[in-house]
C-alpha cells in the first residue's frame, strides 16, 4: 500500500524569517574555534559538544548529517549565537589585543518537510568564518591590520528512511563568502584592496542506522567545497586567490541507556592540510598559515528532565591546527582553542513551539612560534550564548 502523504502547512513567516537571517548572515562575520568552523552547528548540537552525526535533534542536521533529517519531522529553526572573542597576539614580547567587535552574531536556519513516511525534505543553513582587528599596524603596513571572513552555506537537503531507524541523506552545498584583510601587503606591496567575494558548490552524504534499542550509529562526508578565485587577494593567497572549505567526514554514536537518556559521541576529520592557502607554509613561495588536518573528538549528554525540559551538556577536542614553526600569520586568524566545555536546555513552551539555550566556553590555547616564528605567539579565548526558537506541525 503506497504511503499516505503528510499533509504540508505553509508558513510565510519562517520565509520572512528566512530572508532575514540572509541579510544578517551578509554583514556577520562568525568567529570560529576549530579553523574557521565552529565546534558545532545548531542550538542543541552545539549545547552538547557539537556532538550530533548520530543524534539529530533540529532542521540543522543536515550540517552534521543530511541522513538526519529523516528523523526531525516538519519543522523550522531559527537561532543566533553570540561569540565574545578575545584574540592576543605577542611579537619580540609586545602584546597586541584585537580590538575589533567583541560580540559577534552567528545566525543559522533550518526548515524540514517530511513528505511521507519514508521521505524528508529541508534546507539548513549555516556558517564558517574568523574576524579579529588589531589597533595598530603591526607588519609596517599603512592600515590597521585586519582580517575577516565570512561563509554562508546552504544545504537542500532529501532524506530517505531505510527501515525503522535508519536513513541516508545527500545535501548540495552551496556556498558563498566575503574576505577582506586590511595592513598586510601582498607579494607586490598592494596593501587592503577591499572585500572580496565568491560562490561555490559542493555535497554532503550521510547515514545514520539504529543497530540495537539502545545504540544509533551515524557516519557523514562532506566534500571539499571548490570557491570561486578572490581575485582580488590573487598576489597574497596561495594558487591565485584560492579559498576553499575543506573536505571533512565522521562518526557518531547515540547511546540510550534509559528512554530519558542519551549520550552522543563524535570524531571527526577536517583537511584543512590539503588547502594550500591554509596549509602553506610561512617560508614557501605563496605563504600560507601553516595549518595541520585536525581530528575532533567530542562528547554530550542530554536528559530529559520533565516532558516540557531538557538540560545538556558536552565537551570537545580538537587537535592543535596552528603550528610553532608558521605562527607569524595567524595573528590575523588565532585560531588556537582545542577545548570547550558546553551546556544547554529546551523547553517546550507548547505542542508546536520551543526554546533552546546554549552556552560555551572555547578555552586559550597559545602558541609560541618557534624557527621562522621565533619571538611570535598567538592566542584566542570565547564565551558562546545562543538561543533558538522551533516552530512544529
Amino acid at each position: 500500500m503506497p504511503a499516505t502523504p503528510t499533509r504540508f502547512h505553509p508558513c510565510p513567516s519562517c520565509l520572512r524569517a528566512s530572508v532575514a537571517l540572509a541579510a544578517l548572515y551578509a554583514f556577520s562575520p562568525a568567529h570560529a574555534t576549530n579553523g574557521p568552523m565552529p565546534h558545532g552547528y545548531g542550538i542543541k548540537a552545539m549545547g552538547m559538544g557539537g556532538a550530533s552525526i548520530a543524534l539529530p535533534q533540529d532542521a540543522i542536521a543536515a550540517a552534521n548529517n543530511p541522513a538526519g533529517m529523516a528523523f526531525v519531522g516538519d519543522r523550522f529553526d531559527l537561532g543566533l549565537s553570540v561569540v565574545i572573542v578575545d584574540p592576543k597576539s605577542s611579537f619580540g614580547g609586545t602584546e597586541f589585543k584585537g580590538d575589533g567587535v567583541k560580540a559577534i552574531p552567528v545566525p543559522d536556519l533550518g526548515y524540514n518537510r517530511v513528505i511521507d513516511d519514508r521521505q524528508s525534505i529541508g534546507i539548513s543553513v549555516y556558517g564558517n568564518g574568523v574576524s579579529t582587528v588589531y589597533d595598530v599596524p603591526m607588519l609596517g603596513g599603512r592600515d590597521k591590520d585586519s582580517a575577516k571572513l565570512t561563509q554562508i552555506i546552504a544545504s537542500p537537503t532529501y532524506a530517505l528512511k531505510l527501515g525503522p531507524g535508519s536513513a541516508i541523506g545527500v545535501s548540495a552545498d552551496f556556498a558563498y563568502q566575503r574576505f577582506k584583510v586590511d595592513g598586510v601587503p601582498d607579494a607586490v606591496g598592494v596593501e587592503s584592496p577591499g572585500t572580496a567575494s565568491s560562490t561555490g558548490v559542493g555535497f554532503k552524504l550521510g547515514w545514520t542506522g539504529q543497530v540495537s534499542e539502545q545504540i544509533t550509529l551515524g557516519a557523514m562526508y562532506s566534500a571539499r567545497v571548490r570557491m570561486g578565485k578572490l581575485r582580488a587577494y590573487r598576489n597574497l593567497l596561495a594558487n591565485g586567490g584560492e579559498f576553499d572549505i575543506p573536505e571533512r567526514y565522521g562518526v557518531g554514536l547515540a547511546w540510550r541507556p534509559i528512554s530519558s537518556l542519551v549520550v552522543a559521541a563524535d570524531v571527526m576529520r577536517v583537511n584543512w592540510g590539503d588547502l594550500d592557502s591554509f596549509a602553506n607554509a610561512l617560508t614557501a613561495p605563496e605563504p600560507g598559515f601553516g595549518w595541520r588536518s585536525q581530528t575532533v573528538s567530542r562528547i554530550g549528554v542530554a536528559w530529559e528532565a520533565s516532558p516540557v525540559l531538557t538540560l545538556r551538556t558536552g565537551v570537545s577536542h580538537g587537535q592543535q591546527i596552528v603550528s610553532r614553526e608558521n605562527a607569524t600569520l595567524d595573528y590575523l586568524a588565532p585560531v588556537t582553542p582545542q577545548d570547550h566545555f558546553t551546556l544547554g536546555a529546551t523547553y517546550a513552551l507548547n505542542r508546536q513551539t520551543e526554546l533552546s539555550l546554549m552556552y560555551a566556553r572555547a578555552f586559550g590555547s597559545e602558541v609560541r612560534g618557534s624557527g621562522p616564528s621565533t619571538g611570535v605567539a598567538v592566542d584566542m579565548s570565547q564565551h558562546w550564548v545562543g538561543a533558538s526558537v522551533a516552530l512544529k506541525w
